[in-house]
């Protein structure tokens, strides 16, 4: 599905809200009788279009189809390519509509579920931004935020969501939303906060003060520390498993 996700140009909100789909489907059919009608492949197809819609970055069907087709046969060295029109593209299509039809039932509709994406531009900037009372921050950076719109143009400063470490908390994202556990038994907040923290760990960086004051000051407190520590845990365990 990330590859699919690359290939048709979609943002990153829309691969982890496919992934959130994906995982919160699973979840009903955990605890539900009724049989599940969808296999793996078909799933992620139907998550991936439905996330493009409810993420306004909305593909056409075919857009979505014809390169899905290949990736899963491709290789195969009998497998031809999937053309449009023709009845297979038809069957394809069919049956990647009702799969859409399905996967909406068991969300109820509710497509705009809170992703971490939402809360990880405060979460940074409180972080390695402008100096705060708490005295968090990184001494001399403070002019930057300060800066015109001009300013930044002309010199080629960029906000803090598309530095190196803005990226990487991004892609962070993705990956523990990937995390059965996570896409469902946590709030948003808390894997937004926790991917910040691996991150910067990742790249040698320490906050000041204790990680809980840090959490605290930087969440407002509505990130409980329990919470933020198993995330944490789950994402470590997900990298010891690749």
């Amino acid at each position: 599905m990330t590859i699919l996700a690359d290939a048709l140009r979609l943002p990153e909100e829309t691969l982890a809200m496919a992934f959130m789909y994906m995982n919160r489907y699973k979840k009903y059919y955990r605890t539900s009788e009724e049989t599940d009608h969808l296999d793996a492949h078909t799933l992620a197809l139907a998550s991936l279009c439905v996330s493009s819609k409810g993420t306004e970055s909305p593909r056409r069907l075919r857009e979505f189809l014809l390169p899905a087709y290949r990736l899963l046969h491709g290789s195969s060295p009998h497998a031809q390519p999937l053309t449009f029109p023709s009845e297979l593209y038809d069957s394809l299509r069919a049956t990647t509509v009702q799969a859409e039809l399905i996967l909406l039932r068991v969300l109820k509709f509710e497509l705009r579920i809170a992703l971490p994406f939402e809360f990880l531009p405060r979460y940074l900037d409180g972080t390695v931004g402008e100096l705060n009372a708490g005295g968090m921050g990184w001494v001399g950076t403070e002019d930057y935020d300060g800066m015109r719109k001009e300013q930044r143009d002309e010199y080629k400063v960029v906000r803090l969501m598309e530095t190196g470490i803005g990226r990487g908390c991004r892609a962070e994202v993705v990956r523990a939303l990937q995390s059965y556990q996570l896409a469902n038994y946590f709030p948003a907040r808390a894997i937004a906060a926790a991917c910040l923290y691996v991150t910067l760990r990742e790249k040698g960086l320490r906050v000041k003060q204790s990680v809980e004051s840090w959490l605290e000051e930087v969440t407002n407190g509505r990130v409980d520390a329990e919470d933020f520590y198993d995330v944490i845990a789950e994402l470590e365990q997900i990298k010891d498993s690749r």
